[in-house]
């Protein structure tokens, strides 16, 4: 009789989790790892899945005739497929059975994909779908194991990097060292009567994803007061999963980021010019593509000496002239500079 009581207890357990997870969230899955959607947004979507990709689309809106592309999660061998693809942001990294890294990134819509005819303002039931590819649950199926944020955090990224500052101001490198090393000849320039230990509290660095990829990049700067509170001596990158140097700043040609997402470079040439360049970082890449540029340059009008050049015309060094207001209008919507409160080098860990 004790051992029949004990069969139906275990019988119980079994069945009740089963029960539960039948009224529970629904989970989709491809070949390579599962996502998570909650038991409340059944109903409102359409789901897409690829081996290698699950999309979620607004049920409404896509039958509508509005696209209706909430949200989609896929996996990408290699950063440079997924890197040119606008609206979408790394979330980590995943492994398969057989030992192949893949980036799962979160692609979201680049226009509106619901009826804008009947409301300039989403549903609430496709908003409430767009809102859940930041903080969906993904896991890795069939052998894969899927590792949240890996791949993202400057923590785990730039360790070897900040060590190479730290050797490089430890062992007060000359101004030709650290060009040749890729390195801001600043350091060297700031040092001057300071021992090493304070050059590490003067130092310092601060992670900031400038790009809106899902990938932290590393800025780091002297820690002053002031106007120089904020402004950047070296800017590192990731390019293909490997950190990669961007470019380095001079007393003569500071480098902020401005408007949150965007390179901002200041120069001076000499009491008649000086000027601040606007560029966006590219995605998995070094490369700084120019927005926007301004100058007051008396020496190439000394009567009207405001310019401004667009996009490729800035790196051709083609100016138009214009009024002042004009001028000083526009240039003033890129001067929200984010002025980083850097952690000094000398916290960082020499293990």
């Amino acid at each position: 009789m004790k051992k029949i009581y004990i069969l139906i207890l275990l019988i119980i357990v079994l069945i009740v989790p089963l029960t539960e997870a039948s009224n529970k969230d629904t989970v989709i899955k491809n070949k390579l790892f599962a996502i998570t959607i909650p038991k409340e947004l059944d109903g409102s979507y359409i789901k897409k899945v690829q081996k290698d990709r699950i999309e979620i689309f607004h049920k409404e809106s896509k039958k509508a005739g509005f696209g209706g592309f909430a949200f989609g999660i896929k996996g990408y061998k290699n950063p440079s497929e997924h890197s040119t693809l606008p609206g979408s942001k790394k979330l980590g990294e995943l492994t398969d059975k057989k030992g192949i890294l893949y980036d799962i990134v979160l692609k979201y819509p680049t226009d509106v994909q619901y009826d804008y005819t009947k409301s300039s303002k989403a549903p609430e039931s496709f908003k409430l779908l767009y809102d859940l590819g930041e903080v969906i649950r993904i896991k890795g199926v069939n052998g894969a194991t899927y590792y949240e944020n890996q791949g993202t955090k400057g923590d785990d990224l730039y360790k070897d990097v900040l060590k190479k500052h730290i050797r490089a101001i430890s062992e007060k490198w000359d101004s030709i060292k650290l060009e040749k090393e890729n390195l801001s000849y600043m350091y060297n320039v700031i040092a001057h009567g300071k021992n090493s230990d304070e050059m590490l509290y003067k130092i310092g660095y601060m992670y900031y994803d400038v790009n809106a990829d899902g990938i932290d990049e590393l800025f780091i700067g002297e820690i002053a007061q002031g106007n120089w509170k904020g402004v950047i001596y070296d800017i590192y990158t990731m390019v293909d999963r490997k950190p990669q140097h961007v470019i380095s700043g001079g007393s003569r040609n500071r480098f902020y980021v401005c408007d949150d997402a965007f390179i901002c470079n200041e120069y001076s040439a000499g009491a008649g010019e000086s000027g601040v360049s606007v560029y966006a970082l590219l995605e998995n890449s070094i490369e700084l593509f120019p927005q926007v540029g301004f100058k007051y340059d008396s020496y190439l009008n000394k009567d009207k000496p405001w310019f401004i050049s667009y996009a490729n015309d800035l790196n051709n060094e083609k100016w138009d002239n214009i009024d002042e207001q004009t001028f000083i209008e526009r240039k003033r919507t890129f001067e929200k500079y984010k002025r980083f409160e850097y952690v000094p080098l000398s916290t960082v860990e020499q293990q």
